[in-house]
């Protein structure tokens, strides 16, 4: 082959793949290019949400109900008492009892191990009534006599106010769904105004 030849050969050659290259003619890698960022209509393609727009509830793996922290059984409407404003009688006798503005009084609670009261009152508040506190202060001066029935050995005659008593555990659900107690103890805790009542 002469060297004009060899020299015309390689130049056609030569042409030829700079022409595929560049995505002339023939396009064998144009279109296995991504387009970054786009989807196939050409539009930027919408971003993922950002971590505070992602729903982070908590979701309890075993499937059980979230742990409820108190459990209440056995509420029953009483009337809660001031000891400290209470009097007793036998058969006949006029009792009475007395009370200045301000006067302060507590319910009574019981636990198997320590526990602070306020925690206690508010899950019960929330579970049980609204009106329901751990102590009640008069807002005005208020008194009240009776006699004890002939036909009743004895009687009592007292300040409170309606209120609730119930029994109450305190725990946790474990893996299993079981319910495992680490408190528990009963409470007579007062709810509505300061009232007056005998027996």
């Amino acid at each position: 082959m002469n060297a004009a030849l060899s020299r015309a050969c390689t130049a056609a050659v030569l042409t030829a793949f700079l022409t595929v290259g560049a995505g002339g003619a023939g396009t064998a890698f144009a279109d296995d290019v991504p387009v970054v960022d786009a989807d196939q209509d050409g539009n930027p393609i919408p971003q993922a949400p950002d971590d505070v727009d992602v729903d982070s509830s908590p979701v309890h793996t075993d499937g059980c109900l979230p742990d409820p922290g108190f459990s209440f059984s056995k509420v029953k409407s009483t009337f809660v008492g001031d000891k400290s404003k209470t009097v007793y009688g036998a058969s006949g006798v006029t009792l009475s009892v007395s009370v200045a503005k301000g006067h302060t009084w507590t319910g009574t609670v019981s636990y198997a191990v320590k526990l602070s009261a306020s925690v206690l009152v508010a899950a019960a508040e929330e579970t049980i009534s609204g009106s329901i506190s751990y102590a009640k202060t008069t807002t005005v001066t208020l008194g009240g006599t009776w006699k004890v029935p002939s036909n009743q050995k004895d009687g009592w005659l007292a300040l409170g106010s309606k209120g609730y008593s119930f029994n109450w555990e305190r725990g946790s659900y474990n893996g299993g769904c079981k319910w495992i107690v680490s408190n528990h103890g009963t409470a007579r805790l007062p709810a509505l105004s300061p009232y007056i009542a005998h027996s």
